[in-house]
C-alpha cells in the first residue's frame, strides 16, 4: 500500500476530491428535499432522484474538461499544477466521470420510474393537494402523463443517445473486437465511436431544456443546470474554434510519403510557421479525403530542430486504412535500391496530387519531460516507439562531443524496419 500511494498519490487525491464533491452534492440535495412538501408524498425516492440529478449536472459539466487539450497543455507547460495534477491521465479520468454519469442516470431515472412517480399516481386527494402547484390540479393517472411532457421526452432521448455513445466507446466496438454480421460492421471501429460521441451536441441541448422544465422547481435561479454547464461548454467550444482557426492558417505541404513493411504510413510535411513543439508531444491530423470532420492524434516523430514535421501511422483501424488507401493511389513505386512499398517524393520532378492534410497542435504528453532526468530509458513496442524516435533524434541533434556517457541500443524485429527509416 505504501508503494502504491507513493506511485499513485496524484491519482488518489484527485479521485478522493472528485468522489468527495459528488458525495457532497448528493447529500446536499438529498437533505434539501427531505424538508420539502414533495417528501411527504414521494418519500426518500424523490430525495434519491434529486441527489442523483445534482451529481449528473456536475459530472456532465466536468466530463468536458479532460478533453480540452489546449487548456491541459497550457496548464501542464506554463504552471506548476502538473506536480499535483496527473494531466496525462485525462482520458482515464474522462472514462471515470462517464461511469459516474451512468450511476447518476441510474439513481435519477430509477428512483423516478420505480418509486416516486408510482407514489404520486397512487396518492390520495389529501396527499396530492400540496403537489398541485407543481403537477397541476388534475392528479397524474399513469406513466404516460410523465412521458408525454417535455421532461419525459428529453430525458428518454438523452438516455438513448448516451447509451449509444457509451456502447460504441467500449473497446469491443471501438477496436472492432466484435465479429458482427456485415450489415452491422459499421457499428464497430473508430468512425462509429467518433461520430456517436458527437451526439453530445444534442444531449447537452436537451439537458439544458430538461433542466428548465422541472416539475418541482419554478424559480429560475433554482434551475442550476445551465450554471453548471456554462463555463465548461464555452471552454470546449473555444477549443474547437481554436482548432478550426489554427488548422486553416497553418497550411502544410506534403513533402514525402512512404509506406513501409508492417503497414506503417510515413507522412513528412512542411512545418507551419510558429509551430513549436517538444519531442514526445503529439498533434491531431485531419484528411478531408477520408473524412472532413475527423481528427486523429499521432505522436510527432520529427525532432524540434528538423525543418519538417513527420508522423508514422500504423494502419490498424478503419480511418487509418482509408488514409493508407488514398495515399497509395497517388504514390509511385520506390526507386531502385530504395525501401518502402510505395513512395511519393515531392522534392522530385514528378509531383502527384496528394490529399490535403490539416494539423492541430502540439499537445502535451508524458514523454516530453525526458530532459528533466539525467538517465533516460526509452521503451516502446511497435508503433508505440513513435514518440521515442523524436526524442532520440533530438538527443542526437543536441549531442556534444564532451557528452561521453551518451549512447544506447536500438533493438527491433521484422516489423520494426520502418523505425530505422524514421
Amino acid at each position: 500500500m505504501k508503494y502504491f500511494l507513493m506511485d499513485n498519490w496524484q491519482r488518489v487525491w484527485i479521485m478522493m476530491l472528485w468522489m468527495g464533491i459528488v458525495a457532497g452534492l448528493f447529500t446536499y440535495k438529498f437533505i434539501q428535499y427531505r424538508h420539502k412538501a414533495a417528501y411527504d408524498v414521494m418519500g426518500y425516492c424523490v430525495c434519491v432522484a434529486k441527489g442523483g440529478a445534482e451529481t449528473l449536472k456536475f459530472n456532465m459539466a466536468l466530463i468536458l474538461l479532460p478533453v480540452c487539450r489546449n487548456t491541459i497543455t497550457w496548464l501542464r507547460n506554463r504552471t506548476k499544477l502538473g506536480v499535483a495534477v496527473p494531466f496525462d491521465d485525462n482520458l482515464n479520468f474522462h472514462k471515470v466521470i462517464a461511469v459516474g454519469i451512468a450511476i447518476g442516470i441510474g439513481l435519477h431515472a430509477g428512483a423516478h420510474l420505480t418509486c416516486d412517480f408510482p407514489r404520486l399516481i397512487h396518492a390520495t386527494e389529501e396527499e396530492y393537494e400540496p403537489m398541485k402547484p407543481y403537477f397541476g390540479d388534475e392528479q397524474p393517472e399513469n406513466y404516460w402523463w410523465f412521458v408525454k411532457g417535455v421532461e419525459g421526452i428529453t430525458g428518454i432521448v438523452m438516455i438513448v443517445l448516451m447509451a449509444i455513445a457509451f456502447t460504441l466507446a467500449t473497446p469491443w466496438f471501438r477496436r472492432s473486437r466484435l465479429n458482427l454480421p456485415k450489415p452491422l460492421k459499421k457499428l464497430t471501429g473508430f468512425n462509429a465511436f467518433w461520430y456517436s460521441h458527437h451526439l453530445f451536441v444534442i444531449v447537452y441541448t436537451l439537458l439544458v431544456v430538461h433542466g428548465v422544465y422541472l416539475y418541482l422547481t419554478k424559480t429560475w435561479y433554482h434551475k442550476t443546470t445551465w450554471m453548471y454547464l456554462a463555463v465548461p461548454v464555452i471552454l470546449y467550444a473555444c477549443e474547437r474554434l481554436i482548432r478550426a482557426f489554427r488548422s486553416s492558417i497553418r497550411a502544410v505541404k506534403i513533402l514525402k510519403v512512404a509506406i513501409y513493411p508492417g503497414n506503417v504510413l510515413a507522412l513528412h510535411m512542411s512545418k507551419p510557421q510558429g509551430f513549436k513543439y517538444k519531442s514526445g508531444q503529439y498533434m491531431f491530423v485531419n484528411c478531408a479525403a477520408v473524412s472532413p470532420f475527423e481528427w486523429h492524434p499521432f505522436s510527432i516523430t520529427s525532432a524540434p530542430g528538423d525543418d519538417h514535421l513527420s508522423v508514422h501511422i500504423r494502419t490498424l483501424g478503419d480511418w487509418t486504412r482509408q488514409l493508407k488507401t488514398v495515399f497509395t493511389k497517388v504514390c509511385l513505386p520506390p526507386p531502385a535500391g530504395k525501401s518502402g512499398l510505395l513512395r511519393a517524393d515531392m522534392q522530385g520532378g514528378n509531383n502527384p496530387s496528394l490529399p490535403k492534410i490539416l494539423v492541430d497542435g502540439p499537445f502535451g504528453a508524458p514523454a516530453q519531460d525526458y530532459k528533466k532526468y539525467d538517465v533516460v530509458l526509452l521503451v516502446g513496442l511497435g508503433i508505440g516507439a513513435t514518440p521515442m524516435i523524436s526524442i532520440v533524434k533530438d538527443i542526437i541533434n543536441n549531442m556534444k562531443i564532451k557528452d561521453k556517457d551518451e549512447g544506447g541500443w536500438w533493438i527491433n524485429g521484422g516489423h520494426g524496419k520502418w523505425q530505422s527509416h524514421a
